[in-house]
């Protein structure tokens, strides 16, 4: 399927309508398919629907994927990344359709209930183009775990449990129970857990934090207790579950990883942020290539300093800053150590990334050596995008 020279005009010239209220139309879009469908809130992160961050990150796939439609290649690393959510949290080509058909009464709702059918007619065609595109890359991942069974959520039972710093910070270990086999991972990239809670599925990603070792799968979850509204899994898994419970587990997915042979990894952690890069620098370790690593941590207190004991068994003094109430520390530590040839992997709230991003723009270091997990949906961050203006409820 291709666009009409016609639609190509018309979604140039209504791209900036959605720039500009693409969040409060995906909010819309999400409004309705929900009260219709449901179930499918089971396959999305709840809170992220309940503050906006989800409609944020739709409209700044969809506003991306319009102005780069006739190259979507540009786009093929986010893309590659929704993918892998999407693989994890159980999302199939039969859901698309749906989505398709509430962004189209989303965009005629915003237009007043006029929405001229050309309009419609363009965006469904280009919404089409991109849909195939994730469902053609979502099929391979699926195939490459084997067998149906493989695809979905699998059990998993909990066979250590340790509080590893305060806030709590709290070490899961995973084994599987179904005899099946253990898929291998590379460092960087996440558990997806299910829960239920209240009567309610609850999805949520978790890093993996050590390098695979054939037996089990471990993560690492912090008690959210200091923002409203408090996590739920989080708080679950670490008041309720209790070794021996069994947890339903999608197997490991992301693209977040190390370059390879890069001449200088340069890891920056902020507070629970370690986790995953304490994954790479341990892999890195054992690839006998810890001489190659730097690793900035920024935490508040020195006891929610996750995996320190560990870091400074690996690091030498010159090669771990462990950063305490120092934040205005982090610029002139990054000056110090960073290089042209740095590779940087960032992991932390989005304000801190955002600080440590604005310090890399100053010293000109390549966006192409910046490498970023988030904890909220990536292209949520994206800038110069969407407008993330305040809007509805969208439940």
């Amino acid at each position: 399927m291709s666009l009409t020279e016609d639609q190509k005009q018309i979604l140039k010239s209504t791209s900036p309508i959605f720039k500009e209220h693409g969040k409060e139309i995906t909010s819309i879009l999400y409004k309705h398919m929900f009260a219709v469908h449901p179930e499918l809130l089971d396959i999305f992160n709840r809170t992220n629907q309940k503050n906006g961050k989800q409609p944020f990150a739709l409209a700044n796939t969809m506003y991306l994927a319009i102005e780069n439609i006739d190259n979507l290649e540009v786009l093929m690393p986010q893309i590659l990344l929704i993918a892998h959510k999407h693989r994890a949290s159980t999302v199939r080509p039969e859901h698309y359709p749906i989505v398709g058909k509430y962004l189209l009464v989303a965009i005629d709702e915003f237009l007043g209930g006029m929405g001229d059918p050309s309009i419609l007619n363009a965006w469904a065609a280009a919404y089409k183009i991109i849909t195939d595109v994730f469902i053609g890359i979502e099929k391979k991942l699926y195939a490459e775990l084997g067998d149906k069974q493989e695809q979905g959520f699998l059990p998993f039972k909990i066979t250590k449990k340790e509080t590893i710093a305060s806030g709590p910070v709290v070490a899961f270990t995973f084994e599987r129970t179904d005899e099946g086999k253990l898929p291998g991972y590379h460092t960087g990239q996440y558990l997806t857990l299910r829960i239920k809670k209240k009567g309610c599925l609850h999805i949520r990603h978790y890093s993996l934090i050590q390098p695979f070792d054939g037996k089990t799968y471990r993560i690492a979850i912090k008690q959210e207790n200091d923002h409203e509204p408090k996590g739920i899994v989080s708080s679950a898994l670490i008041n309720e579950y209790r070794v021996g419970d069994i947890v339903p587990l999608s197997l490991p997915a992301g693209t977040f990883g190390l370059v390879k042979n890069a001449k200088h990894h340069l890891f920056i952690a902020g507070g629970i942020g370690i986790t995953v890069l304490s994954a790479m620098i341990q892999d890195l370790h054992k690839q006998d290539k810890s001489d190659l690593v730097t690793l900035i941590h920024c935490v508040i207190r020195e006891d929610q300093a996750v995996f320190a004991d560990e870091m400074r068994e690996i690091l030498s003094e010159n090669q771990y800053y462990l950063l305490i109430q120092s934040r205005h520390l982090l610029q002139e530590t990054i000056k110090k150590v960073i290089r042209s040839e740095t590779d940087v992997y960032l992991c932390g709230s989005d304000v801190f990334m955002n600080k440590v991003e604005e310090y890399l723009s100053q010293y000109n270091h390549p966006t192409s050596q910046i490498h970023v997990e988030a904890y909220q949906p990536s292209l949520s961050l994206i800038k110069d995008a969407v407008k993330n203006h305040p809007t509805p409820n969208p439940l």
